[in-house]
């Protein structure tokens, strides 16, 4: 594969809906492009994904859903962390991220801090206006998906999903 891949955790249907109109707005907003909602578990592996999925297709089925607390909506670092949503760790969101990093690592180091971004790029934004942000308390995520994340958001895009639990996704 020429571009890197990303595993996400996706959130569940209901929970997708409401942050993709959030996402969809402060993208217009700030004249950035539009993605899909996600906590990407490990970033930017350059290497074919292909021969990672029976390992983490049997791994995710010990794994129901899982729900995170939203700590808050922050700015942070351009382009990738510009507008977020800091989430919570918990034991199982640990153990998931963990065994992935064991698995992957090899190919890159990856620092995890669990965060669902809500627009990309170099934005302009008041600290005071993140007081007036509505944004759910928890997020439950239930699927995990393996995702083409060259540079260009535009350009990304699905390569596999699994359904935590063993559900389709």
């Amino acid at each position: 594969m020429s571009h890197p891949w990303s595993v996400w955790l996706e959130p569940c249907e209901s929970d997708r809906i409401q942050l993709q109109k959030l996402i969809r707005d402060f993208c217009a907003r700030f004249n950035s492009p539009v993605f899909d909602p996600h906590l990407t578990l490990f970033g930017r592996v350059a290497k074919d994904p292909v021969a990672t999925f029976p390992f983490f297709e049997n791994f995710v089925k010990d794994f129901g859903p899982i729900s995170l607390n939203v700590l808050g909506i922050k700015t942070g670092e351009p382009p990738w962390k510009s507008l977020y949503l800091q989430i919570g760790k918990n034991n199982e969101l640990g153990q998931v991220q963990k065994e992935f990093d064991y698995y992957l690592n090899d190919y890159r180091h990856y620092e995890f801090d669990p965060h669902l971004s809500l627009a990309y790029g170099d934005l302009s934004i008041n600290e005071s206006e993140l007081d007036h942000i509505s944004f759910p308390e928890t997020i439950t995520f239930s699927s995990v998906a393996f995702v083409a994340t060259p540079d260009e958001i535009t350009n990304w895009k699905m390569i596999n999903q699994f359904g935590l639990g063993g559900v389709s996704p």
